[in-house]
């Protein structure tokens, strides 16, 4: 069984969100629902920065976490093909297209 978002989901909120479920499935960081959220509604995120919340939303020190720091930034930059997105910018690796987006 997998997870699928709502289909009124801008891109780059999508794939943060199968991300962060990826991350909850392989490796159990199923962090607070709250945190979730604000993660994947950023409209820019770097890798490391990525990592740093996904830590910090655990309760753990990214300072003091580097292998995880590590894994997570590798396997952010695996999926996205970079170690930084943008909203406004933003390539669904998967389908190959920038999406026309619009909030309604």
């Amino acid at each position: 069984m997998g997870y699928k978002p709502k289909r009124d989901v801008p891109p780059m909120e999508r794939e943060l969100d199968y991300l962060l479920y990826d991350l909850c499935v392989k490796w159990g960081f199923c962090i607070p629902a709250e945190d979730s959220d604000r993660i994947s509604k950023a409209k820019y995120y770097m890798a490391d920065e990525f990592a740093q919340d996904v830590l910090t939303a655990e309760g753990m020190n990214p300072g003091e976490e580097r292998t995880w720091m590590r894994k997570i930034t590798n396997i952010f930059t695996e999926r996205f093909g970079t170690n930084e997105i943008d909203e406004d910018t933003f390539v669904d690796r998967v389908r190959g297209i920038k999406e026309s987006w619009q909030n309604a």
